[in-house]
């Protein structure tokens, strides 16, 4: 038999035109009967392509432009000026367009009369808090504007007072010191120049000065603040700190010393105190920070009750799309049934064709087609459509297949796709908020370096004044050395003369070294001092025992300067052979400075505890300090005798931000500071402690540090403010 005939055959339009050829009568009646069950189908259909499917379409569309509008809206407030902000609010107003096409979509069918006022209530509400949140981004560049024009005002204001305020706090002071006005006219009376009304002048002029620098810092601090009540104890203490400006000017009889000054105060007044101060646009900032966090918050809280409105319409649509199916599918099998009937009375043959051919050949395969095209609509995509047979049907099923396997593919990559856009928003917004902490963390290191420095300024002041008293006293005895010199000139024995001459010069000599050595120190103490201000990090080659003696010394100065009642002795074992060493000598100063002053304040606390439980005590504070080479390491040890430090705190005193001091009292950067200087140096910072005996740390140090610097051409500049010197462990 020719293969053509065998295709033509496996037709079924061919096996078709066969059977309405045998059972034309019976296929009349059944046309009539299955004509009325297509129109209920039809109807059925129509309701699910006019009413259903147009409904969820405009349904997820709202769904899709609503989440597109509460997505978008964070980014009004990360933008950094009114160019972005006005880029992202054309975005924005594009997403709102859509997002009201939609609404007015969903709002025409009639099954959605139901939803319409709280669809539109919700939308309204949301739209609004979008344009409040843009509006309050454009007041807020106004008032950001206003407060660096205020930080620029109050800079230059305060460069202007000291210009005009320290000469004659200056003068005032070597006047009362030395009776000089003007070193021309020589001194004047003793009686006038040291009498308590000149005094009083160089003191109301000191307290002056230090209460305009703390008014203008109070200034200065605001910008560092997130909280309104915080931002008013600043405006608190600066009314404070203005009022004692006040009565010092009024203590100053001769006004006439601060003629050109006075028009300054007025306008450090105004920058305090009146329109538009630093205070009030601070506040004025953090109140619009705080109002679109929470507009932010009610818009999650307006997309959520959408998201639900949206979700019960889709439900209902769902619901209805299905009630119309089972009409169909009802009317589908009535007629069936109905046509079997026909046949099997009409003719037993049409009746097998029927049964045999379109039952069990044709309605059943396409009934498992139907059946997987609905389990693929769900969504049900995994299992393989299998129908048997050569004819169109199987045609039907092999596309269905290949339609089904692109599906799940597209349907794979959306998902890829969906995770990927999810993970890369996490990143960014992962990103911002570690910029954030790092801007804040700075911030904070930065106050808490000026207040370390703060606290050592008389250590300094201690350091500096030994020197200071040598240099006088060599001075004067220098001068009376040359007043022996003159009286000697009169001698008339040449010999005796040159050996008079010998023995003053020789003395001279030797202190006029002494006053340069003394000199020589206080240089390098104020030296070391600016440079740990500045942040300076080179590393250099510097004698250790000197550097860990002297900043020891400046530690216990200021402890002692710092709190009321305190007393240590300090004992030292320098190893002579420790020597020099190549390290950066601020850094490991700030560490020996740390170290210190925590062992002073823990001995100082355990003394203070004891007396005031027992009411005496014999406990007396030690603090020993000891320095040893071994080999190229160089071991710098710190023990105090306080309370110790328990097992559960020792693991933490190194990390950052913990500490056992009341808040007022530290923050906790100290030591989790000096260790990381110390790793960077390439040495250790170990301790070691026994609950109320002692607590002991050991440094260690490489002879050369240098090679564990990285090359300053290859990393990032550092951006840690200076003076990270924290003393709270």
């Amino acid at each position: 038999m020719p293969t053509g005939f065998i295709k033509l055959a496996n037709k079924l339009a061919t096996q078709l035109y066969a059977a309405i050829f045998l059972t034309v009568l019976t296929t009349i009646v059944a046309v009539i009967v299955s004509w009325q069950s297509f129109e209920r189908v039809g109807e059925a259909q129509n309701r699910v392509n006019n009413v259903s499917l147009p409904e969820m379409v405009s349904a997820f569309g709202l769904a899709r432009t609503n989440s597109a509008l509460v997505t978008a809206a964070p980014r009004l407030t990360t933008v950094h000026n009114e160019i972005e902000l006005t880029s992202v609010a054309t975005e924005i107003d594009g997403y709102k367009q859509d997002f009201e096409n939609n609404l007015a979509d969903l709002l025409q069918l009639e099954m959605n009369r139901d939803f319409e006022d709280s669809l539109i209530q919700s939308a309204q509400e949301l739209t609004n808090n979008i344009d409040e949140i843009e509006s309050l981004m454009r007041d807020f560049f106004l008032i950001r504007d206003k407060s660096e024009r205020f930080n620029i005002s109050v800079n230059r204001l305060e460069q202007t007072i000291r210009t005009d305020l320290l000469p004659l706090i200056d003068n005032q002071f070597f006047y009362v010191m030395t009776g000089y006005q003007d070193l021309e006219k020589g001194a004047g009376d003793p009686e006038a120049f040291r009498s308590e009304k000149e005094i009083n002048l160089f003191r109301h002029l000191s307290d002056l000065e230090k209460e305009v620098n703390i008014a203008i810092q109070l200034l200065a601090s605001t910008a560092t603040l997130n909280d309104a009540a915080l931002v008013n104890v600043l405006r608190d203490q600066y009314e404070s700190s203005y009022d004692g400006i006040q009565r010092s000017l009024m203590e100053i009889d001769r006004i006439s010393v601060l003629e050109d000054t006075l028009p300054l105060f007025e306008m450090l007044n105004e920058y305090g105190s009146g329109v538009d101060n630093g205070f009030q646009l601070r506040i004025e900032e953090i109140n619009i920070q705080s109002r679109q966090i929470e507009l932010l918050q009610q818009n999650r809280i307006l997309s959520s009750e959408l998201v639900n409105q949206v979700e019960a319409i889709v439900n209902n649509s769902n619901a209805q799309a299905h009630i119309a199916i089972e009409d169909a599918n009802a009317t589908v099998s009535a007629a069936n049934r109905l046509l079997l009937i026909l046949v099997f009375v009409s003719v037993v043959i049409a009746f097998l064709i029927a049964w045999l051919f379109v039952g069990k050949h044709i309605l059943k395969r396409l009934e498992e087609l139907s059946l997987r095209m609905r389990t693929m609509a769900r969504g049900e995509l995994e299992e393989e459509v299998r129908i048997r047979g050569k004819d169109e049907i199987a045609e039907m099923a092999k596309a269905l297949e290949v339609f089904r396997k692109n599906s799940l593919e597209v349907q794979r990559l959306n998902l890829v796709e969906e995770l990927a856009d999810e993970v890369v928003s996490k990143n960014q917004e992962l990103e911002k908020v570690l910029e954030e902490l790092k801007t804040a963390q700075n911030q904070i290191v930065m106050r808490e370096k000026l207040a370390a420095l703060g606290e050592l300024t008389a250590g300094v002041a201690h350091e500096i004044k030994n020197p200071l008293n040598f240099v006088k006293n060599f001075s004067e005895s220098s001068l009376e050395l040359l007043e022996e010199l003159d009286e000697a000139t009169e001698i008339e024995d040449k010999e005796e003369l040159v050996e008079e001459i010998k023995d003053v010069a020789s003395i001279l000599r030797e202190n006029l070294e002494r006053i340069r050595s003394h000199g020589t120190r206080a240089d390098r103490i104020v030296h070391d001092m600016l440079s740990m201000g500045r942040g300076e990090a080179q590393a250099q080659k510097v004698p250790i025992n000197p550097l860990v003696d002297e900043h020891a010394k400046l530690a216990y100065h200021s402890s002692r300067a710092t709190m009321d009642g305190f007393r240590l002795h300090i004992s030292s074992e320098f190893d002579p052979t420790v020597g020099e060493g190549i390290v950066i000598p601020q850094d490991l100063g700030r560490v020996i400075l740390n170290v210190v002053t925590n062992a002073c304040y823990a001995t100082h606390k355990k003394r203070v505890n004891r007396e005031e439980k027992e009411g005496q005590s014999d406990y007396e504070p030690e603090l020993n300090i000891k320095t040893k080479r071994d080999g190229s390491t160089i071991y710098i040890s710190i023990r105090d005798n306080g309370d110790g430090i328990p097992e559960d705190i020792k693991e933490k005193i190194f990390n950052p931000f913990f500490t056992t001091k009341p808040t007022d009292e530290g923050t906790g950067l100290g030591l989790a500071m000096s260790n990381d200087i110390i790793r960077e140096h390439g040495g250790t910072l170990t301790v070691t402690s026994e609950i109320g005996s002692f607590t002991e740390f050991t440094i260690s140090l490489p002879e050369d540090a240098s090679a564990f610097f990285q090359d300053p051409d290859n990393e990032e500049q550092d951006e840690t403010p200076a003076g990270e010197n924290d003393i709270t462990p």
